[in-house]
């Protein structure tokens, strides 16, 4: 008769490792997940359970505990998380139909990362996991601005679209300029983003900046004058993505600002690279 057991851990990077072993054969072992469901209610106790865990430990320095709840947090944190997956990958492939209507599109998709999700649920307190909207994201680069509104428009049309953000009608305080769509496929939220070449260039030069000279830019933080380029940057490439000359007062400004930055990334430590 097979045999299992359960075991229960925590990897590195608050990574969830609970597995079944069943035994089908002698000196064999067939691993694989559980299979579970866990209602919303549950999965928003235990987004709010396991971050304010890690709230403790960050405020008195201490360990993670290693108790059954937070162990169950953890668990159906990254079950939700997986959730994600399949929904993620069927609004990949219609969109690249969508997309694929303009030339030829960049559409990229990814899974928000464990320690990613709960580094946004300790920025926002409120926030119940069950409606985390970008834990699935889907990303397509399109040839104009006419563009993204075209494939914007048919997706809002012809998709269960819960929620629409227009970024370059209103960009965000920091510059940052997209179309925002929510999805709803199979009970799950998918963020589709779709940016213009020059909205993308922006926005991976503003990740690239936050890795190695300005943590937390992204979310507000970060040194002045790196916010103040980027808001700069914004405005200028909104004018070229509208085929307008650039404004010589703004471009002189972008300029002055930019010798900051180039101090500022020049001074910044080196990470060591991975061996």
């Amino acid at each position: 008769m097979a045999s299992a057991v359960i075991i229960s851990g925590l990897h590195a990077g608050s990574k969830t490792i609970f597995w079944s072993a069943i035994a089908g054969k002698p000196g064999r072992f067939v691993f694989y997940r559980w299979p579970v469901q866990y209602s919303k209610g549950k999965v928003d106790r235990a987004g709010h359970t396991f971050a304010d865990q890690l709230r403790l430990v960050i405020d008195q320095k201490k360990t993670i505990e290693r108790s059954p709840a937070v162990f169950e947090a953890v668990e159906i944190i990254d079950w939700w998380r997986e959730e994600h997956a399949r929904p993620l990958s069927r609004v990949a492939a219609n969109l690249r139909r969508y997309a694929g209507q303009h030339e030829i599109p960049m559409v990229t998709q990814r899974l928000k990362k464990f320690p990613t999700i709960v580094d946004k649920l300790l920025r926002e307190p409120t926030m119940k996991l069950s409606r985390m909207a970008d834990i699935g994201g889907v990303r397509a680069v399109l040839p104009d601005q006419a563009a993204a509104y075209a494939v914007a428009s048919q997706l809002r049309r012809n998709w269960t679209i819960t929620k629409f953000r227009d970024y370059v009608a209103e960009p965000k305080a920091d510059g940052y300029r997209a179309l925002h769509l929510i999805n709803r496929n199979h009970g799950r939220l998918i963020e589709v983003q779709l940016r213009t070449r020059l909205q993308d260039a922006w926005a991976n030069s503003v990740e690239a900046d936050a890795r190695r000279a300005a943590p937390g830019l992204k979310f507000g933080a970060g040194p002045q004058a790196f916010r103040d380029f980027y808001v700069a940057l914004g405005e200028l490439l909104a004018i070229a993505d509208q085929g307008l000359p650039a404004d010589p007062v703004p471009y002189k400004r972008l300029m002055e600002l930019r010798g900051q930055v180039d101090t500022l990334r020049r001074s910044a430590p080196r990470r060591k690279a991975r061996q």
